[in-house]
């Protein structure tokens, strides 16, 4: 998807965007450029806010300037956490660069790890940083499925003061709803992870983890445990809580007699089910260390139980 599908996709006229500019993406990628061009300063969906940057961008140096404090706060948060950034961040090379924001206070950045700006795809972090969504998106095509997927009404697009007037209001009431529920002793582990999922509040998510989980039920697995489908319904892959969970398509059996299964890493370690037991509801969190020379089953742990006691900060194995 291009620029110009986000214009269609709001009413406006496409005659009006320009198709090609003079010196874009050379900086940052020139459907970003041209879809800042398109819009005026306003909220999409009710949950994303472009950067409105002077295009072309002539230096990452200024277009990250008025970010650079948020992404301080996004470092210390980390260290704080005792976890690493899942990629390095500008002006490291190949860093991330952040590019929009969301209602909820959250950060879209591009994963510049291709020296080409034309292959710049989109990674998503929640307010506190402990979600790290990954995409194989340009900018316009993230904004297009975002518009796509909101809830029926849901305005495409408002200005700043019809948003803080009309959508704000939704938001507030949304956002002290999961509070209340993440306040709740009794919650359980699938439900404190997938409402801290959909905190993030961008519509379109959903949609693009049910695609993946979809596509691997058809091609690769009969049956997995019902928590991970759960979350993985609503997560495309990335980071929680410093774990690397990987997409329902890159889930994978490590071994011939299909009793490993690995869906993600942590600081080196494989991690994934060991599935002697035959029901998937029977599996237990399992890893490998880096070496490959010893096998852990965290016997208590399901998929769930292990996110969640990470999100609330117990980082231990054991």
């Amino acid at each position: 998807m291009s620029h110009l599908d986000v214009v269609r996709l709001l009413g406006l006229d496409p005659s009006a965007a320009s198709s090609e500019g003079s010196g874009h993406g050379r900086v940052v990628p020139e459907d970003f450029e041209l879809l800042v061009q398109a819009l005026p300063m306003g909220v999409v969906a009710g949950s994303v806010v472009l950067e409105q940057p002077d295009v072309p961008v002539r230096s990452l140096e200024d277009f990250t300037k008025d970010t650079a404090p948020r992404v301080a706060n996004m470092e210390e948060a980390l260290r704080t956490r005792e976890q690493e950034l899942p990629l390095a961040l500008f002006p490291q090379p190949g860093g991330m660069v952040p590019w929009a924001r969301t209602a909820r206070d959250g950060v879209l950045l591009w994963d510049t790890t291709d020296p080409d700006t034309a292959n710049w795809t989109t990674v998503l972090t929640d307010a506190d940083f402990q979600l790290w969504l990954d995409f194989p998106f340009s900018a316009s095509e993230f904004v297009a499925r975002t518009l796509q997927g909101r809830p029926e009404g849901v305005p495409a697009f408002e200005s700043p003061e019809e948003y803080e007037s009309g959508s704000w209001w939704n938001v507030a009431d949304d956002m002290r709803g999961t509070a209340t529920v993440l306040a709740d002793p009794g919650i359980g582990a699938v439900e404190e992870v997938v409402t801290k999922v959909r905190s993030i509040g961008v519509p379109g998510i959903r949609q693009y983890a049910e695609e993946l989980l979809s596509r691997a039920m058809s091609e690769s697995f009969d049956a997995l445990p019902e928590d991970y489908l759960a979350v993985m319904k609503e997560f495309p892959g990335g980071v929680i809580a410093g774990v690397q969970v990987f997409p329902a398509t890159r889930a994978a059996w490590l071994t011939e007699d299909r009793l490993f299964l690995q869906w993600g890493e942590l600081q080196g370690r494989v991690f994934g089910w060991l599935t002697a037991q035959g029901s998937p509801e029977d599996w237990r969190v399992a890893y490998i260390e880096p070496t490959g020379t010893a096998l852990t089953c965290l016997e208590d742990q399901t998929f769930a139980t292990f996110l969640r006691r990470r999100l609330r900060g117990n980082n231990s194995l054991f």
